[in-house]
């Protein structure tokens, strides 16, 4: 009888959850985002930089995945404008590293074109050096990135020598994943732009790992960071993010430049320059006051860092090569020291810490983790872990919890979080109490204010909710013949070599080569039905629309990839291929639910309404768990 006895709290949770099921109206959203935005100004103006950042990002990610439409509306863009005013200050305001070197080459500041003898000079030098070099990203050797290729093999030198060395160890991944995800593999050469392919960067507008994102853009993409990792600073993880991220850019401009550009200044500022400018060209774009400095240098960079960074010794260069990134996986099923696991893979700190860096302890996370370690040493790990007793390891110090301590003053004697000590102990705030005994995990690599410290935000997923897919163990390392490939392993290898245009420049005009992208594949793939073009139309808008994965448009059609005239003609995929593509998308029952996921993400990914999926699951609320088994569709 007990539940008869209280009738008025039975009916609460249903009262609550009711708005959450409503799907939001475009006058709620901009009332949420004008308070967001609201909030981060007076933030700012109490010189509160951590609650004015927090807003910020709050605001960054409900807008992430807004129509077009709505993001176009005049008091949605000038909201959008005041938000970037308040990141611009907080980037500002951040104080440099006495020493810290520049992450990478965005340079800030106006750079000089060369001209006359000394630009006929340096396109003579590029076409020697590009003879029979093909490229799938579409080059402008105009004067702006001629003077990059000259600044790159004189006064920037010594920093291109460092960054190609790093790229030696990571390319071979970085190409795999990015012909993985459909994308072109010379904008690997981004990475030299954003960070010299060092994945500890970190800029003063909190940026971090080799692609530089952002907290908030990397949620989007998929990258957690708390007290004990930081998964932008992952190699594997944080490009297959980056390649996802350009893809979209891509979706969504229509052109390669732009995209590059979208990633550098942000897709929303790049569509304010594009309206008030009244065109889709860069280098238009380029010329006018609508964009930075930076943005305006971004692609002359990246097309210069694609022509020295896939020849360099052509160009005068001494790279010293390095050894690819391999590795193979150990589960480790607790939290355990690294100098521990060390001891077991028979290998140095040194190294586990530079195959894993995304860890920011000596320790791994509490829970099970999935631990990289070098080729042929995993199973002797393995094997070592299971033999160890459980209290040798963690090589953590102990402390005893004494009267009139308290979590906060126990955790700040230690440098720590109180959560850290309550994650390392697997206890709650309520057991901390005088006689328990503590383990005391290791300081972290990066200061309190630096961590991501912040509530976690619900993570909008642009691209699907799609798992990170596992590179092989061991990726093979293309030899010199291979090195014009697409990617490594599965990734497609270019058509005939394509000589560049020999046009000669005449006087101290600008020269305007243009190397367009090749075909992606030697091999021609079937091909089906045609497609005329229409006004407005993009390969991303015709994918969208027949349902056919963008990446096999784009080989099929390669000359369409860098611009597309209406009353061109569009070549689908064959019969096979478009099968194989249906096959590929076709929605399964289950679905197993990942850390950080949420339930209207997991509806967003299979095209479901999330009320749908509570009724097939017997769920009362919207909370989803990690290892949970999701019902996609009715009994």
């Amino acid at each position: 009888m007990a539940p008869v006895s209280g009738p008025p709290p039975s009916p609460q949770p249903q009262v609550a959850a009711a708005p959450a099921r409503a799907p939001e109206s475009d006058a709620a959203r901009l009332a949420r985002l004008r308070s967001l935005v609201e909030a981060a100004e007076k933030a700012l103006e109490a010189e509160d930089e951590d609650a004015a950042q927090a807003r910020a990002d709050e605001a960054d990610v409900l807008t992430a995945d807004w129509p077009t439409e709505l993001l176009r509306i005049p008091e949605v863009q000038d909201l959008l404008q005041r938000l970037k005013e308040v990141q611009d200050q907080l980037s500002a305001e951040e104080p440099e590293t006495p020493g810290e070197a520049e992450p990478g080459l965005k340079a800030g500041e106006e750079v000089i074109s060369i001209s006359g003898e000394e630009l006929r000079s340096e396109l003579e030098k590029v076409r020697v050096a590009e003879q029979g070099a093909t490229y799938d990203f579409p080059i402008d050797l105009n004067d702006k990135v001629l003077t990059w290729v000259s600044l790159f093999t004189t006064t920037k030198r010594g920093f291109m020598e460092n960054a190609l060395g790093r790229a030696s160890v990571y390319m071979p991944m970085i190409r795999q994943v990015f012909a993985e995800e459909g994308v072109p593999s010379d904008l690997a050469y981004l990475a030299v732009i954003e960070s010299g392919f060092r994945n500890e960067a970190k800029s003063r507008a909190k940026a971090v790992g080799m692609w530089q994102f952002i907290r908030s853009t990397g949620r989007i993409y998929g990258l957690t960071g708390n007290a004990w990792v930081e998964e932008r600073r992952d190699p594997v993880k944080s490009a297959r993010a980056a390649a996802r991220y350009l893809k979209r850019l891509y979706e969504v401009s229509g052109d390669w430049y732009l995209a590059a550009s979208g990633y550098n200044a942000g897709p929303l500022t790049l569509e304010r320059a594009i309206q008030n400018v009244g065109t889709r060209n860069f280098w238009d774009l380029a010329r006018s006051r609508w964009l930075r400095t930076e943005t305006k240098n971004y692609v002359p960079e990246l097309c210069a860092a694609i022509l020295v960074g896939r020849n360099p010794e052509r160009y005068g260069l001494a790279i010293i090569p390095q050894a690819p990134y391999v590795y193979e996986t150990v589960a480790v099923p607790a939290m355990t020291s690294l100098v521990v696991l060390a001891r077991c893979a028979g290998t140095d700190l040194a190294t586990l810490k530079a195959l894993n860096p995304e860890l920011l302890r000596g320790s791994t996370p509490p829970g099970s983790y999935t631990l990289r370690v070098p080729p042929g040493k995993a199973l002797e790990c393995t094997r070592q872990l299971a033999r160890m007793p459980a209290g040798k390891k963690l090589d953590f110090r102990h402390y005893t919890v004494r009267r009139g301590d308290t979590l906060a003053k126990v955790a700040k004697r230690f440098k720590l979080a109180p959560d850290d000590l309550l994650d390392a102990n697997d206890i709650t705030a309520r057991q901390f109490k005088p006689g328990k005994r503590l383990l005391v995990p290791p300081a972290p690599s990066l200061a309190l204010d630096e961590r991501d410290l912040a509530p976690r935000i619900e993570r909008v997923k642009l691209l699907g909710d799609r798992p990170l897919d596992p590179l092989p163990p061991v990726p093979v390392e293309p030899g010199p013949a291979a090195s014009e490939a697409a990617g490594t392993g599965a990734a497609p290898s270019p058509a005939a070599a394509e000589a560049l245009p020999q046009a000669e420049a005449a006087g101290g005009a600008a020269p305007a080569v243009k190397v367009d992208p090749p075909a992606r594949s030697a091999e021609p793939e079937p091909t089906g039905a045609t497609y005329r073009a229409r006004p407005g139309d993009t390969l991303a808008k015709i994918a969208r629309a027949k349902n056919l994965p963008l990446g096999q448009l784009m080989r099929l059609n390669p000359e369409a990839v860098k611009a597309l005239h209406p009353g061109d003609v569009v070549h689908l995929p064959g019969p096979a291929s478009s099968t194989a593509a249906k096959e590929s998308q076709a929605t399964p029952r289950v679905h197993l639910v990942r850390r950080g996921e949420t339930l209207a993400a997991i509806a967003r990914k299979y095209d479901l309404d999330p009320k749908d999926l509570k009724a097939w699951n017997r769920m009362k609320g919207d909370r989803v768990q990690a290892g949970q088994r999701l019902r996609l569709a009715p009994r």
